[in-house]
């Protein structure tokens, strides 16, 4: 039998992985079935399982690709968080996210709300998330400190509690976006610049 190359087997990868993500918005993670998936992928049984032996091997898989996507797209904006006022760097962050996660057929931020839910129950992915959301909110922080010491917070303001609240704010657009899907990026951005500025709304 011929050997696939690498780009073959990850291409295999990504067809898996987006016919699971159009059934678990679709079914969700429990119904969702790997017959489902494989006969949504176009491949043969034999193939999915040979990537991915069992349903709980392929959530993880796709939690983790979307986790790993989703930090690149982010860190271009981490990185350039000192430059960036607060409201403009939580408008930024929300575009990105709203950016990455909607697809054809189906949507990230909708899937997230499945994920949460099941890494309440499964330990290797609730571990998993719990580096990555500890790693995201360790870099909020730093922009915090940053904006600290530029003056744009308070001289006694608390770095660490401010990362908390804009982890908050950006975790919240996700489940708002799923469910109500009447948030925008921007609508983030003119909230954090209405209370920064004690009250005044821009209504602009």
């Amino acid at each position: 039998m011929p050997k696939i190359s690498d780009a073959k087997r990850d291409a295999r990868r990504a067809q898996i992985l987006e016919a699971a993500w159009t059934n678990f918005q679709r079914r969700g993670l429990h119904a969702t079935t790997m017959d489902d998936i494989i006969r949504t992928s176009g491949l043969s049984a034999g193939a999915v399982y040979s990537y991915y032996p069992s349903k709980e091997d392929l959530i993880f898989a796709a939690v983790t690709s979307s986790l790993s996507g989703l930090r690149l797209r982010l860190e271009p904006i981490l990185e350039s968080a000192s430059q960036l006022p607060p409201d403009q760097f939580v408008g930024k962050i929300a575009e990105a996210i709203s950016a990455f996660t909607a697809r054809d057929g189906y949507d990230l931020k909708r899937i997230a709300l499945l994920g949460w839910s099941e890494a309440q129950r499964n330990e290797r992915l609730r571990e998993t998330m719990q580096t990555f959301y500890r790693i995201f909110r360790d870099r909020l922080t730093e922009a915090a400190e940053n904006w600290r010491q530029a003056g744009v917070l308070r001289e006694r303001a608390s770095a660490r509690d401010v990362a908390k609240v804009i982890l908050a704010e950006i975790l919240g657009f996700v489940v708002q976006a799923a469910i109500l899907g009447e948030v925008e990026p921007k609508h983030l951005a003119k909230g954090i610049r209405a209370l920064m500025s004690a009250g005044a709304i821009d209504t602009s």
